[in-house]
């Protein structure tokens, strides 16, 4: 007679055991990029924005060193890389640690990340001397 040999492989639990926990890791992996994803967005956007303000207020400190600059606002045009994203440009007198009168610059660009989301901005100021 012979004899039963055992046969080395997995049990049905096992198998089970093991796809479940991949099943979670692959879960936890794709939600994890698609959050890298969104931030990656998010992050290029802002960054895209600080630049254009930085480089309007670098742009109104060398006017304003000419001329008055006045407040303004507007929408970016449709080849602008902001393009229908809006601007807005504020002038206002302050006093610098209450003794200097100064001339505040703000810059400020608005947003939608996405359609129905809600409006987000960034500024940024300068100050000169008053005129």
């Amino acid at each position: 007679m012979k004899s039963l040999q055992k046969i080395k492989g997995f049990t049905l639990l096992e198998v089970l055991v093991a796809f479940s926990l991949l099943a979670i890791l692959l879960t936890v992996i794709i939600q994890s990029q698609g959050e890298t994803i969104y931030f990656l967005e998010k992050t290029g956007k802002l960054s895209t924005v600080q630049k254009e303000v930085i480089n309007e207020l670098l742009k109104t400190e060398r006017l304003y060193a000419k001329e008055p600059i006045s407040a303004g606002d507007g929408v970016f045009p449709e080849d602008h890389v902001l393009a229908g994203d809006r601007w807005q440009r504020e002038v206002t007198k302050e006093d610098f640690m209450g003794i200097v009168p100064v001339m505040k610059i703000t810059y400020r660009i608005y947003w939608r990340p996405k359609k129905d989301a809600e409006e987000q901005f960034f500024e940024a100021s300068v100050l000169g001397e008053v005129k």
